[in-house]
């Protein structure tokens, strides 16, 4: 945990950033594909799915894929693992946007729940999913 206060952890925590933003460009544009075509639930529903999909696949290899250890390498156990740590990210955040919301607006909200799940979804994937 100490040498995330490094240039490779601060590194890491950039690829981290840029997954997320490409996840978000996936999603977005997946939905934007198949909405004219499926039910929008079914089309946000696979749009998620391969947002998600991505972002295991690129912080496995490209973000926390030279700090894992050597015996690491167990896919289904990194994949529960990081559902799990989705999971309660995603119930962070939106207790955090929920609470937030009436008091500063939706758009400060998302902002301050972004900011709060940002570091606490790096740290945990760092520490629980790839380590």
């Amino acid at each position: 945990m100490r040498d995330l206060a490094t240039r490779q952890g601060l590194a890491q925590f950039v690829r981290f950033g840029l997954v997320g933003v490409a996840n978000t460009g996936v999603s977005y544009g997946v939905i934007w594909l198949l909405e004219p075509r499926l039910a929008m639930p079914v089309a946000s529903a696979i749009g998620y799915a391969a947002g998600v999909i991505q972002s295991f696949l690129l912080n496995r290899f490209w973000t926390f894929g030279n700090t894992r250890g050597a015996g690491s390498g167990r896919w289904a156990g990194e994949a529960v693992r990081f559902v799990l740590v989705n999971i309660i990210c995603g119930a962070l955040f939106s207790a955090v946007a929920t609470l937030a919301a009436p008091h500063i607006g939706l758009l400060a909200a998302t902002v301050a729940g972004v900011a709060l799940v940002t570091p606490v979804g790096f740290i945990l994937n760092r520490v629980v999913v790839f380590r």
